[in-house]
């Protein structure tokens, strides 16, 4: 065996025909199947199995704190999840209001486009009775001023009659009295 290195396979190997050439077969195996595979400094001591116990009980209370740490890891992720419904029922809820906002909108835009064509239809309507109404009113005062005229005219023509009768019953009262006058400024 070599003090420097692990023991190969193969010289195991032959330590095991050794001893079951001296010792026979069975206690030759049994005896080397007692001996470790490594190095004797490799093996572990008590104090090695004490420390280790050691380290063992602090992993163990390492283990139960990552327990609790896991278990409130769990009630977050149970609570997140909670809040994760909340927020897509939320979500969902603003969805549908989305939906019918835009449904009323488009509502109102068509309304607005009915009412802009109604306003349009009242427009030209106006617009065709305003000049209905100004070709009415440009004849009616085309008639009145006719008629005007015309009245104007009689107007005229009663008032020179009138005048004309006037004139002449004065003339008419007034010749026998200046007749009078002449006949007795003569005298």
């Amino acid at each position: 065996m070599s003090a420097s290195g692990p023991v190969s396979e193969s010289q195991r190997l032959a330590l095991m025909h050794r001893l079951c050439e001296m010792l026979g077969v069975e206690e030759g195996r049994t005896l080397m199947e007692s001996l470790p595979a490594v190095h004797w400094h490799d093996l572990a001591t008590k104090d090695d199995v004490l420390l280790l116990k050691g380290d063992v009980l602090l992993l163990k209370d390492d283990v139960s704190l990552l327990k609790d740490d896991v278990s409130l890891l769990k009630d977050d992720v149970s609570l997140l999840k909670d809040a994760v419904l909340l927020l897509k029922d939320a979500i969902d809820a603003n969805k549908t209001a989305i939906e019918a906002n835009k449904a009323a909108i488009e509502a109102n835009r068509t309304a607005i486009e009915a009412n802009r064509t109604a306003i349009e239809a009242n427009r030209a309507a106006i617009e065709a009775s305003e000049h209905l109404l100004r070709t009415e009113m440009s004849a009616e005062f085309k008639m009145l001023r006719a008629e005007h005229k015309e009245l104007q005219g009689a107007m005229a023509l009663q008032l020179a009659k009138q005048t004309r009768t006037i004139v002449f019953t004065m003339l008419a009262f007034a010749m026998p009295t200046w007749g009078s006058i002449l006949a007795l400024g003569l005298m």
